[in-house]
């Protein structure tokens, strides 16, 4: 069972406990996102993919699960411990007087307030003067100092609205550039791979894109020199996208869950069709949003 928390956990969120197992996190995300039509970007679609990111991750999920055993440890309250006892006084038997630490020290300050007392007499009462160059100065160095915190505040306000602006525009942009890619990576015709890797190359990062073309060429020739398994297959499979959804975005980073159906024709078979959900990390590079990765539910 999940335990108690003041928040609801990513395990509350998917309806799993907190030993669920990676099939049970990905059965739970799955019913809990097919009641939403693709593209329809809700804030509750977006915290049903983010808690599967967290939990389907092994090393994720590990600290996520960290940081909740954290948060329900009960805090010790610190020890108190009793101030020691005084040290007993002592009383001179001829004069009645006092003796012993504390005693003495009562003196001491007797005798310091006598000295202050006396010293402020002799002296005359005392004055407080600034000359009017340091007080200028003083005025003038918290007027700078004022200044240079207002900018720095409207320095900051700014970069915030435009970073926040450039966050809108990729939720806008990248989408589109997402289903374009998809559509051109998942597509392709056992008659001519190379030209549709060629057509596909375009829309990766450069990480990507060398995984791509050795997948790619897998389907055409293996590594032993016959014929790939598309090839052997004379397989042809077109890509129709369905709509798309952001996950999440900023500036320069965009996740998007692209909804495809994927009919795939085989020599000698009916064709067969395929619901497909491909997760595209996008990455902008310049004016463009390229692929960086794919993962496939």
């Amino acid at each position: 069972m999940t335990p108690a928390s003041p928040n609801p956990t990513w395990y509350d969120v998917l309806g799993v406990p907190r030993d669920a197992s990676p099939a049970e996190i990905k059965a739970a995300w799955r019913n809990s996102t097919d009641k939403f039509e693709p593209g329809s970007g809700s804030g509750q679609f977006r915290m049903f993919n983010e808690a599967a990111d967290v939990l389907l991750d092994p090393e994720r999920r590990a600290a996520y699960d960290a940081s909740l055993d954290a948060e329900e440890a009960p805090e010790q309250p610190p020890e108190e411990t009793a101030p020691p006892p005084p040290p007993p006084l002592e009383v001179d038997e001829s004069t009645g007087e006092e003796r012993g630490t504390h005693a003495d020290a009562r003196a001491e300050r007797r005798r310091e307030r006598a000295e202050r007392r006396a010293a402020k007499s002799a002296t005359g009462p005392a004055t407080s003067f600034e000359p009017a160059s340091r007080r200028a100065w003083i005025l003038a160095a918290v007027l700078a100092l004022l200044t240079v915190a207002a900018l720095v505040a409207a320095g900051f306000f700014a970069l915030q609205v435009r970073d926040d602006a450039l966050a809108a525009d990729a939720r806008d942009d990248a989408p589109a550039a997402a289903e374009r890619a998809a559509k051109a990576t998942f597509e392709y015709d056992y008659r001519h791979l190379s030209a549709d890797r060629k057509r596909a190359l375009p829309y990766l990062t450069g990480p990507y894109k060398e995984e791509y073309r050795k997948l790619s060429r897998l389907l055409e020739k293996q590594k032993d020199g016959t014929p790939g398994l598309a090839v052997q297959s004379k397989t042809v499979v077109d890509a129709t996208v369905l709509g798309s959804g952001v996950v999440d975005a900023d500036k320069d980073r965009a996740r998007v869950l692209v909804y495809l159906n994927l009919v795939s024709t085989r020599a000698g078979e009916a064709p067969r069709s395929l619901q497909n959900r491909a997760a595209l990390s996008m990455k902008k590079k310049g004016n463009r949003w390229l692929v960086a990765k794919v993962d496939t539910y």
